[in-house]
């Protein structure tokens, strides 16, 4: 009976300190079954427009509200008759022949600035989704990539004319102080150039007049 009784009360404290440590894994164990979830990701960068347009640059942009969403020819103020246009992909100021492809070449859709809507893009209207941009110093007609850097490249800020203020000059989105510019006449045609210079010249190179198209 004494034997039985010790068996019993072996049974019970082993019962006891199985139920003891199960309770131990499960809610003790210093917090080593507890996972905290990740933290957020931090918030992404926010443009903060073109480098052209920060700081006293925000001022003297001309917004051509009445052109974006429209077709435009622009002609150098300098060499009347000598219209922006592309040719084979790379932009040139050319003298107009007259065709209808030549006049497609030379009209442009005045749209938002790729990279800030404060400026404009310059979109063929031959080739959708083709736009003037610059490759350092030179113009190219290429295709919208979708990234920053084309964005910046093919944005440009209108500005009060260099040699005339009743006209135009485009200042790059992110080279400040550089302007679409004509130069290189080989008595047919001007090349299209992204420059910077201060000179009564330069100014008369880098200013432009937008008309309705031919």
């Amino acid at each position: 009976m004494a034997r039985m009784a010790s068996k019993r009360f072996t049974f019970f404290l082993a019962m006891a300190m199985a139920t003891t440590l199960s309770g131990c894994v499960v809610e003790g164990g210093g917090g080593h079954g507890h996972v905290d979830p990740p933290p957020p990701p931090p918030p992404a960068p926010s443009y903060p427009g073109c480098p052209a347009l920060q700081g006293p640059g925000n001022s003297g942009v001309i917004s051509l509200n009445d052109w974006r969403g429209h077709d435009a020819s622009i002609e150098s103020y300098i060499a009347p008759h000598f219209f922006i246009r592309h040719y084979e992909g790379q932009e040139v100021a050319a003298s107009l022949i007259y065709s209808g492809r030549d006049m497609d070449e030379a009209t442009f859709r005045i749209v938002p600035g790729l990279a800030d809507d404060r400026c404009i893009s310059f979109e063929a209207l031959d080739y959708d989704g083709y736009f003037l941009r610059h490759r350092g110093s030179d113009i190219f007609l290429d295709p919208d990539n979708n990234t920053l850097g084309f964005s910046e490249d093919a944005t440009f800020c209108p500005r009060p004319g260099l040699a005339d203020p009743n006209e135009l000059s485009f200042e790059s989105c992110n080279v400040p102080d550089s302007y679409l510019n004509i130069d290189d006449y080989d008595g047919r045609t001007y090349g299209l150039y992204l420059d910077s210079e201060y000179s009564a010249a330069f100014e008369e190179d880098a200013t432009f007049l937008l008309m309705p198209p031919l």
